[in-house]
């Protein structure tokens, strides 16, 4: 969103007196950050509405009983979240040293939980139940501290790329917008709905964490059962705001996430995100975008702010290098199936999707299903090989014309469908090879 373009004219003296007053006084950052919830929350919502059909759906009806509850999310996790940015507000915080040393525990713990709990899942003794309640509870003590020195460290980031804003009559003081903010928490499962005869991903239906292999399996009975594809999957995170990222995953990961939610909800606020809802193209633009931006992101902000990784013992056989490719596996098998159902061979992709899934299976790679509606999640994000689409390497080609990673976001936050980013290419090719 241009804030430049609802500027008033007034005298540049005001304007800087006006500016210093705001950024030594105010907590504008606080009032910046509502604004951004309510916007946020209000298109999740609405998004969310769009996608999951009528009330009449038949899907909508075998979903309902295991609907995620957005709104309860939203209202256990902002209050508590901003009461501890308001109540540090004013802190010094800690110095870098002292960070990491907060983000190593935290991830110490993180791995840790993780075993205890495969563990305690196998009958794990009363010593290891116990072992795992306390270092779950340390490790929630320290959520607030390291969720507010990676919010810093993306946005230190993210601000030097200049992907930035100013608020109307303040363009001296710049932000990033919408600002950082994220929650640990277990992300909702997504069950993703798609024709059988052509991927496409037609209906997404948020649904609570949690979810029993024989609750999974029924879901997904029934809604077949009305004649579509359909699969739930788990999400690495999701954009609501805060953005919901895995509370288990490491340092690199979760840096990753972060910045690729952010990213969704950066672009909400330009005609590509705005747009995301519109076609699967329009969305496979938008995750890709996210996917590019958010590694590269990570990387400098590891780049900036290394941390020492845990050393662990690996697993016998766990150094072996894979017997296959699966990249190229899939990527084949997506464009064959793509092949198959243009042929009307229906039966046919569905039998060859399961064919494969063995085969990965006996190679070490572990598909629950793939079907239709796999390919239609998975197939969003271009510079996968779950996706056919050439998106994806037209956007990484768009990556590498530009200077910067905020000029390759700032110029694909503008695109509303894949001839803009074609004609966009090719002004890009024209700007490099035209002489200075």
């Amino acid at each position: 969103m241009d804030a430049a373009a609802f500027r008033l004219r007034c005298g540049e003296n005001f304007e800087i007196a006006a500016s210093f007053f705001l950024a030594r006084f105010m907590s504008w950052r606080i009032a910046v950050a509502i604004t951004s919830l309510l916007l946020l929350v209000t298109a999740a919502a609405g998004a969310f509405i769009l996608l999951r059909g009528g009330p009449s759906d038949p899907i909508s009806k075998a979903a309902d009983p295991f609907r995620y509850d957005l709104a309860g999310w939203e209202v256990r996790h902002i209050l508590n979240r901003w009461l501890y940015k308001i109540g540090h507000l004013f802190d010094d915080g800690p110095n870098v040293e002292e960070e990491n040393e907060t983000l190593q525990r935290y991830f110490d713990l993180a791995a840790d939980v993780v075993s205890l709990e495969r563990e305690v899942a196998e009958g794990g003794d009363e010593s290891s139940r116990s072992t795992l309640e306390e270092q779950r509870k340390e490790q929630q003590q320290l959520e607030n501290k390291v969720e507010a020195i990676l919010e810093k460290r993306v946005s230190s980031v993210v601000e030097d790329e200049g992907l930035t804003t100013s608020l109307p009559l303040f363009s001296s003081v710049r932000f990033v917008f919408p600002p950082l903010d994220f929650e640990f928490d277990q992300p909702p499962q997504v069950l993703v709905i798609s024709p059988r005869e052509r991927i496409s991903h037609d209906q997404a239906i948020l649904l609570r964490r949690g979810l029993t292999n024989e609750q999974v399996a029924t879901l997904e009975e029934e809604t077949a059962a009305t004649g579509v594809s359909s699969l739930v999957v788990s999400i690495g995170g999701i954009a609501t705001y805060p953005s919901t990222i895995p509370e288990y995953a490491s340092y690199e990961d979760v840096l990753e996430i972060v910045a690729h939610e952010w990213l969704h909800q950066y672009l909400f606020f330009h005609p590509l995100g705005s747009h995301y809802f519109d076609n699967d193209t329009l969305r496979t633009l938008n995750e890709t975008v996210a996917n590019i931006g958010g590694r590269e992101i990570a990387d400098l902000v590891q780049q900036r702010f290394p941390l020492p990784q845990p050393t662990y013992v690996a697993a016998e056989g766990a150094t072996e290098e894979p017997s296959i490719d699966f990249r190229a596996e899939m990527h084949e098998l997506r464009l064959e199936v793509d092949r198959l159902l243009s042929e009307g061979e229906i039966e046919e992709a569905e039998a060859l999707m399961e064919e494969k899934r063995e085969f990965l299976a006996e190679n070490g790679f572990y598909i629950r299903k793939i079907n239709q509606a796999y390919f239609a999640f998975h197939g969003l994000y271009g510079d996968t090989p779950a996706s056919s689409s050439p998106i994806g390497p037209k956007m990484l080609e768009l990556r590498q014309l530009n200077p910067s990673l905020g000029d390759f976001i700032r110029s694909a936050a503008d695109i509303t469908s894949e001839d803009e980013l074609d004609r966009l290419l090719a002004e890009r090719v024209v700007e490099i090879l035209t002489p200075p």
